[in-house]
């Protein structure tokens, strides 16, 4: 088991929730102590204090996204060449595929808006 400093999730959990959560809680703080008189501590905690846990969380964010990175690399890494090849065809097949639905839909309503513009047919059927 990985040790949880190298655990993509524990990163989500901080980058994700648990930092965007305490900086919203610090900025209500911020703005609860500037509304009751204490315009120092507001401004520490609003400016200080919250852009400590955004900067936190962004870090995180992109230390999760080098680790996911890190565990793609990894794995491809431990393909033969031959499953290599197979999964990029995998990919590149699935792409296509993707592209071949997108054109049939847009042929689709392209035919339907023309049938809607002139219900009769082409010109010369009739």
């Amino acid at each position: 088991m990985n040790p949880i400093s190298q655990r993509q999730e524990t990163y989500f959990l901080l980058g994700y929730m648990l930092l965007p959560l305490l900086g919203l809680v610090s900025v209500a703080m911020g703005i609860w102590s500037i509304v009751i008189g204490h315009r120092i501590l507001g401004v520490v905690l609003i400016v200080v204090l919250t852009q400590v846990f955004v900067w936190g969380a962004v870090w995180c964010i992109g230390k999760r996204r080098r680790l996911i990175a890190a565990a793609e690399d990894e794995v491809d890494a431990s393909m033969s060449d031959e499953e290599a090849v197979n999964a990029f065809n995998a990919r590149e097949a699935l792409r296509i595929e993707a592209e071949r639905i997108t054109a049939e839909r847009a042929e689709a309503e392209r035919a339907a808006r023309e049938n809607r513009e002139h219900p009769e047919g082409p010109a010369g059927e009739r």
